[in-house]
């Protein structure tokens, strides 16, 4: 059996997003197998039951002070990411999962990422910059009170100064490994083996360095050291970074009526919006890279994503709201 993890709890704009995540699964997802169980980790179940009484959920009601009591012992809220994967081998020791963030939607059929589950083999969403280039990146996070190039400066001195036990074996890491994004872990379930060294790493590298990504930097090291980390991008979208351009949308999608939609007409139309802004965030992603390489005076890059950008976007009510979002942020 494939669990599909979510984990939502806090504001209602979660729960829309947690409601578009999984129906947008069950939109694409071929049921020929009827292996798969959706877990939903939440602190407010009722919210969900109307939406989704034609679909199989398994909720667990996960009260805000057990949050608050994993969290503790390093003060990383994301730490209670790695105890809900944790719960679910512990409650289905046998199965593989598939953990999604709630800013994620499904593209394609998740059957081929689902069936790839295997041993020596873990998914993640899409490989990022290595840890050294990290310090480049962190660079444009400066506020007047803190420089965001410490965190990963930090990790850096950390991971250079001793190893590290993974899997009852030491380990060295380096500043030329790449980090990996954690809107999507899949592992299978010969996994749940290491989930205690992603606590205890994810714990250390918080504490030492106060990189508020040291779960996704814990996720990253054990799975590169226990399997081959294959991206998912082809078949989850992970709008983390835009997630404003989304969720207008959604409180479009989530209107009244939509909880009287039969099963089927529900998924239709969440379907057909995982199609449209599938296309949008990938033209929000050029516009951002043609912004990116434009600052860094990098021109010949900067023209060839905002020809990326441009190119084939449709020239409707979308084109508009894009151009007018971008122009009305800061200059480049």
């Amino acid at each position: 059996m494939k669990n599909v993890v979510l984990l939502c709890y806090g504001k209602e704009v979660e729960f829309k997003r947690t409601l578009f995540a999984v129906l947008s699964f069950w939109s694409w997802y071929d049921n020929s197998k009827n292996d798969v169980r959706v877990i939903l980790y939440t602190d407010n179940p009722n919210y969900f039951k109307p939406y989704l009484l034609d679909f199989e959920v398994v909720y667990v009601h996960v009260p805000l002070s057990e949050i608050q009591e994993s969290t503790k012992k390093s003060g990383l809220i994301y730490r209670f990411k790695i105890s809900v994967i944790d719960k679910t081998y512990t409650l289905y020791p046998q199965d593989d999962v598939l953990y999604i963030d709630t800013d994620t939607f499904f593209t394609s059929n998740p059957r081929k990422l689902l069936d790839a589950l295997v041993p020596g083999q873990s998914f993640m969403h899409l490989r990022e910059q290595t840890f050294e280039e990290m310090v480049g990146v962190y660079k444009w996070l400066n506020t007047e009170k803190l420089d965001a190039q410490e965190f990963p400066r930090s990790f850096l001195r950390l991971i250079e100064s001793k190893t590290f036990s993974v899997d009852k074996r030491e380990e060295q890491f380096n500043r030329f490994q790449y980090v990996w994004n954690a809107g999507v872990i899949g592992l299978p379930n010969n996994m749940k083996n290491v989930i205690p060294d992603v606590f205890a790493l994810s714990d250390e590298f918080y504490l030492k360095t106060q990189w508020r990504i040291s779960e996704q930097l814990a996720f990253t090291v054990v799975l590169n050291s226990v399997s081959k980390i294959q991206a998912s991008g082809d078949v989850i979208n992970h709008y983390w970074h835009y997630k404003d351009r989304v969720d207008y949308r959604l409180n479009e999608l989530f209107e009244p009526g939509f909880k009287k939609l039969n099963q089927k007409r529900k998924l239709i139309a969440v379907k057909a919006l995982t199609q449209k802004l599938d296309k949008l965030i990938y033209h929000e992603q050029m516009l951002t890279n043609t912004k990116v390489y434009l600052r860094e005076k990098d021109y010949l890059n900067g023209v060839k994503y905002a020809y990326k950008a441009l190119k084939g976007i449709p020239l409707n009510d979308d084109f508009v709201k894009i151009l007018k979002y971008r122009f009305s942020k800061a200059a480049f």
